[in-house]
């Protein structure tokens, strides 16, 4: 019987990294979108928000994913 294979635990730990700076990106262009679409009303801003926020929350779920997979590498020994 062999043991199940673990994850590539630095590819996990790179690509969280560039997930988490992609999440900054996309919450930095929603919030000038948001802005743009309160001053101007424009129905392409609005779509432009929609489709922002559309690809927010599944980044934001694989990011939780992502940590979940590292967590018992993350945890610390605990002091006695």
């Amino acid at each position: 019987m062999t043991a199940p294979a673990l994850p590539d635990f630095d590819e996990l730990a790179l690509r969280l990294v560039q997930l988490r700076r992609r999440e900054e990106e996309l919450v930095r262009r929603i919030e000038r979108e948001r802005e743009r679409h309160l001053t101007f009303g424009s129905e392409f801003a609005l779509r432009t928000l929609e489709a922002l926020r559309g690809e927010l929350e599944p980044l934001r779920a694989e990011i939780t994913e992502i940590e979940a997979e590292l967590r018992p590498v993350l945890r610390r020994p605990e002091q006695e």
